[in-house]
């Protein structure tokens, strides 16, 4: 995992020509390094909000991100094909694969959060259950099949 000085060093880094003025990189494409930058800050937070199951910051983070999303795709349209050919020399293949990289590692953490909460709630309504010996039914009981269930 990286540490928060690790993730700036690498935005700094990846994007130095962008992001100190040179004369070869035009201004769109050094705000695609830079919005592309912030797009993996936000996918960090979005794997940290899971993590704390703090839905405030995940829906902060969601938005944060919907609106990065629309910024890219705005610079993406305005590169020239003098940008284009650049984007290897300023490292957006790079971004790109740490955005599929948190993307993926973001989607395995929605599920398991999603198959701790079913867990759950499986168990909690199952404290309430009366057993045909009219004993409350609780966390010993038989739960029924063995298998994980992945469609909840």
């Amino acid at each position: 995992m990286l540490t928060p000085g690790d993730l700036e060093f690498a935005g700094s880094a990846v994007g130095y020509d962008a992001r100190f003025g040179s004369p070869e990189v035009s201004k769109e494409l050094a705000a695609l390094v830079t919005a592309l930058s912030r797009l993996i800050s936000v996918s960090d937070g979005v794997a940290d909000a899971v993590g704390r199951h703090d839905r405030i910051a995940l829906d902060s983070s969601n938005a944060a991100a919907d609106a990065l999303i629309e910024e890219v795709n705005r610079l993406n349209a305005a590169l020239s094909v003098e940008d284009r050919t650049m984007m290897a020399a300023v490292g957006i293949p790079g971004l790109s694969e740490r955005l599929a990289a948190g993307s993926r590692r973001n989607a395995y953490l929605i599920e398991q959060a999603w198959a701790v909460d079913a867990a759950l709630m499986r168990l909690l309504l199952g404290l309430g259950k009366v057993g045909a010996d009219g004993a409350f039914g609780g966390y010993a009981s038989n739960p029924g099949p063995t298998y994980v269930d992945r469609q909840a």
